[in-house]
């Protein structure tokens, strides 16, 4: 019986011969396991791995925010520090860091028959720090958080005033990719009126265009379908739901950067009817909606070691 165990390219990355050798012999484990145990089966073995960080421009060095005081730090400091995570948000008042980073990944074997496959996959974790600025360019308050607050906490930072609101004397028009349910993705435009809400394809025949009232928009969400590679930080999949069903569904989820949702969110904010702020939803933390509920506030910038802990890396799947 001859029996095949092929692993992927660059199964694993190096960080000193003692890792190296550490994680070539946890391959070589699972290789026996899989072909004793499981030829017909699946394995998965979580393994720690160097640590990887990458921005919005590729690989960098790891994120440190122990020097943002409030009070403080000028936004120089902070641009000199967090370039490399800048999302490029156009607002004198804030500035949204975002990165990936990766401490761990998962080495997978797949029998059947008389042959296996195997890999290696790494684990990823999405950050994100938004920092507020006062009058002066000095830090006022900061918050780090992960993927699944940060419709909410864009919502509450708009909500408090803080950020410079839209202009709508002219129609904003936002480039956006519409993923489809089947999979598929076109390019088109989120045109933001003053009375209107309107989205125009790029391709076909125009037969998904719509134009409804900002009042027909119940929320603004993140979805984890189709999140794509989750080591590039500049990108998210985020589903605008309707009051009503359009020409595109009665949801779209459209892939896009933090400057898009920072626009959606303010668009939003600014087009409720409720004379009450809109915030995040009690019952879904990364939803936008209009509540009377008041908007928890914002807490200074403290050190680093005071933040609630991060939310762990969830393994990917073969």
């Amino acid at each position: 019986m001859t029996f095949e165990f092929r692993m992927g390219n660059k199964a694993f990355e190096r960080s000193g011969r003692a890792v190296g050798s550490r994680l070539v012999n946890a391959a070589f484990v699972a290789g026996l396991v899989a072909a004793g145990f499981l030829c017909q089966g699946c394995l998965m073995l979580p393994l720690r791995a160097p640590t990887r960080t990458n921005g919005n421009s590729g690989a960098m060095q790891k994120i440190n925010l122990d020097f943002i005081q409030s009070g403080k730090t000028t936004r120089d400091e902070v641009t000199a520090k967090l370039g490399s995570t800048d999302t490029g948000i156009r607002d004198k008042q804030l500035f949204v860091g975002r990165w990936a980073s990766s401490k761990w990944g998962v080495l997978w074997v797949v029998g059947g028959g008389y042959s296996a496959a195997g890999g290696w996959n790494r684990g990823w974790a999405r950050h994100n720090v938004l920092i507020a600025f006062d009058e002066n360019n000095v830090v006022q308050q900061f918050r780090q958080f992960s993927d699944d607050e940060l419709v909410s906490q864009l919502s509450a930072s708009v909500a408090q005033g803080q950020g410079e609101p839209l202009d709508l004397s002219a129609p904003i028009e936002l480039p956006v990719e519409h993923r489809h349910s089947s999979g598929r993705t076109s390019g088109g435009t989120f045109i933001l009126g003053a009375d209107s809400f309107s989205y125009r394809e790029e391709d076909g025949a125009g037969k998904q265009n719509f134009t409804v009232s900002p009042k027909q928009i119940k929320d603004l969400s993140l979805t984890s379908i189709g999140q794509g590679d989750k080591s590039d930080p500049r990108y998210m999949n985020q589903t605008i739901h309707f009051a009503e069903k359009t020409k595109a569904g009665g949801s779209m989820t459209v892939r896009v950067s933090v400057p898009e949702v920072l626009v959606l969110v303010k668009y939003l904010a600014q087009k409720r009817s409720s004379p009450q702020p809109a915030i995040a939803s009690p019952a879904d933390n990364n939803s936008f909606s209009s509540s009377d509920t008041p908007v928890p506030a914002w807490r200074a910038a403290t050190p680093r070691t005071n933040f609630p802990a991060a939310n762990p890396e969830t393994s990917p799947r073969p």
